[in-house]
């Protein structure tokens, strides 16, 4: 009987030896991989109204130092971005919107996938093309036509002055560019043709007509002009 009772103790500390976890070797456990940075983007200004007479304009973006971001250009036609259109980290959208000389407008950009609106108001009527007629009045000499026909263009300077680039064909002027001086709805530019020839005018309320005079040695006359 002592000896079956030795045997089975015998045996059960061998199995119980055979079975402890710390002689056998620990399984392999996988890494833990790192966290996923999850990018945000916040835009300073979502929507613009800017003046018929143009403008630049910038806003900023801001989000995660490794996060990318582009900007798609809805509005070529009239918006042109002035900096990189792909970034990544926080930065800042430059662009510029041409002077308007039509009716009010709208566009947009898209950046990191939201919208800013771009609204602009409809430019000053008077810059664009223009045609009129000029009629010769006491004093002038024969060999002028008693009436001819005017051709130009109104624009703003880089330096927002007015000149106005015109052609009269009848006595040889072509793509001449003059300054205008203002005062008011009242408009003043000279003319090289045989001599100087001074001329003023007064715009209509809506700025695309105007009636005036001229003046040039011992001629005078009138002139008018509508805005195509």
């Amino acid at each position: 009987m002592f000896k079956l009772t030795s045997a089975l103790l015998f045996l059960s500390l061998s199995m119980a030896a055979c079975s402890d976890s710390s002689d056998s070797p620990s399984s392999p456990t996988s890494p833990t991989p790192p966290a996923q940075t999850t990018c945000t983007f916040t835009i300073s200004t979502t929507s613009f109204s800017l003046a018929g007479a143009g403008a630049t304009a910038s806003f900023s973006v801001n989000t995660g130092s490794t996060c990318a971001w582009t900007v798609t250009n809805n509005s070529q036609g009239f918006v042109s971005l002035t900096g990189s259109t792909s970034q990544t980290g926080p930065g800042t959208v430059n662009f510029t919107v041409a002077e308007n000389t039509g009716a009010a407008r709208t566009g947009s950009l898209t950046v990191a996938g939201q919208t800013i609106s771009i609204s602009q108001a409809e430019g000053d009527p008077l810059f664009g093309n223009w045609r009129g007629t000029i009629a010769k009045g006491a004093g002038c000499p024969a060999t002028l036509p008693a009436s001819v026909e005017w051709t130009g263009t109104f624009r703003r300077t880089s330096l927002s002055t007015t000149e106005l680039v015109i052609s009269i064909p009848s006595v040889l002027v072509f793509n001449q560019v003059i300054p205008v001086t203002f005062n008011g709805n009242n408009l003043s530019l000279g003319v090289q043709i045989d001599t100087l020839y001074s001329f003023a005018a007064t715009l209509a309320g809506d700025r695309r007509s105007f009636n005036g005079t001229f003046t040039g040695g011992s001629c005078s006359g009138t002139w008018t002009g509508t805005r195509q």
